[in-house]
């Protein structure tokens, strides 16, 4: 149980970047700034989520965190050596679960939901150093405000997120947190058992609701 609960609170530590902070489905032929990176993509992701629901939609959606957040150095980061004892194929498996694990989360939680007028990005700061930078906003939806913290590093002529703090909760840290205590006690199979199992109860088909 307590493991199901890892991958859970994992999954929805996840769905919090999706709703609140910047992704986007365009690419970029020369670096931006840091800041300007950030910028671009709320600018693209609240057009996405304001979009009616659809599923043109949420493949946007998906395609826009897979081409940004950089999910291979965030393991990296989040596991340690556990990441490294791994071999190419049991990363890339890995990775390929997280991904689906994602989708199917934000695909259920944010079905039949638009972002409104009600959503608001103040951009802060950004500081740049030795080809890492973080950038400070506050997110505000439904009247509530959040402050979020980008990491990102740069990766040949690109800026790419690996890690998210919202409300001081760390993205990177939330994935090391839940499972790591996995592996300890179950091993890598068992990371990925859980994995698995997981995603077939967020891909079930939603049950008909009985009509009275």
């Amino acid at each position: 149980m307590a493991a199901k609960r890892s991958v859970r609170l994992i999954l929805h530590a996840a769905l919090a970047v999706v709703l609140l902070i910047t992704f986007s489905s365009s690419a970029f032929a020369q670096v931006q700034s840091p800041k300007d990176f950030i910028q671009s993509r709320a600018n693209e992701i609240s057009a996405v989520l304001a979009e009616p629901d659809s599923p043109k939609r949420t493949e946007r959606l998906t395609g826009a965190v897979h081409r940004t957040v950089d999910f291979s150095e965030l393991a990296s980061r989040a596991l340690g050596e556990h990441w490294v004892k791994r071999t190419d194929v049991e990363r890339q498996e890995f990775l390929d679960l997280l991904q689906r694990l994602l989708q199917a989360n934000y695909s259920n939680q944010i079905e039949g939901r638009r972002l409104g007028k009600d959503y608001n990005i103040d951009f802060g700061e950004e500081r740049i150093r030795d080809g890492r930078a973080v950038v400070r906003t506050n997110v505000t939806y439904n009247k509530k405000k959040h402050p979020v913290v980008y990491r990102l590093t740069q990766k040949k002529d690109a800026w790419v997120v690996y890690d998210i703090v919202i409300d001081d909760v760390s993205l990177e840290e939330t994935y090391r947190e839940g499972y790591t205590p996995i592996i300890e006690q179950d091993g890598w199979s068992g990371l990925i058992d859980l994995m698995k199992e997981r995603l077939v109860e967020l891909e079930k088909p939603a049950k008909p609701t009985k009509k009275k």
